[in-house]
């Protein structure tokens, strides 16, 4: 069986949600370094966190494991804001690997994994182990941010569809509908409307699975 909707972008109903609800989070100009080499880009950063960590540069002749894998981070948000999805994986990869994982950087892994194509299983791995630690006060593109967006939950939704795990995708998609019922999104709007129907389409298609699922699990029938 094929994944719903494949000829549709995965992204468009929770971009359309962002939009309708004028989230004012705009990403920092991080893309706007064209003609600035990597090796420049880099000592600029390793300047910066330098400067706000206290540390003197003349004791610093090399940055620290932290400042390190901060600037790392930094990079892997770059190549995330010029849709460069695999070397943002590399990179990412190498933080969780020798940082403190944080649903934050899963999260992250997460979106690159979906959006690359690459392996969805691993979106779906990378996505259920920041479920574990979401925030309404997510903050994006912040360093220091270590928490994941209540967002992730519509992101696993659609890791699931596209693995063909349809009755997980159903429910995934009715609890980022349920998250949203503080008013931050209007039940009767269209961006609702479309992720309801999404939900409703995977339960649908679970049932064609032999797989029974929780009619209460559709929110807007």
């Amino acid at each position: 069986m094929k994944t719903l909707n494949e000829n549709q972008k995965w992204s468009a109903s929770l971009g359309a949600y962002l939009q309708e609800n004028e989230v004012s989070n705009p990403r920092p100009k991080i893309g706007d370094d064209d003609g600035i080499s990597n090796k420049a880009m880099n000592a600029v950063l390793v300047l910066f966190m330098l400067l706000t960590m206290g540390i003197s540069i003349a004791a610093a002749a090399a940055p620290t494991e932290e400042v390190k894998y901060r600037i790392l981070l930094r990079q892997a948000m770059l190549d995330i804001d010029r849709m460069d999805f695999d070397e943002a994986i590399v990179k990412l990869l190498e933080v969780r690997a020798n940082t403190e994982e944080n649903a934050n950087v899963n999260h992250l892994l997460g979106v690159c994994y979906l959006n690359s194509g690459k392996s969805y299983e691993k979106a779906v791995f990378y996505l259920n182990r920041a479920l574990s630690d979401v925030s309404a006060d997510y903050e994006e593109w912040v360093l220091e941010e270590t928490k994941a967006p209540l967002e992730v939950m519509y992101l696993l939704a659609k890791a699931y569809e596209k693995t063909e795990q349809f009755d997980m995708a159903a429910d995934m998609y009715a609890q980022f509908l349920a998250s949203l019922q503080t008013g931050k999104l209007n039940p009767t709007s269209k961006t609702y409307a479309l992720i309801s129907k999404s939900a409703e389409n995977c339960r649908i298609a679970a049932v064609q699975q032999g797989i029974a699922v929780d009619n209460n699990i559709v929110l807007n029938k």
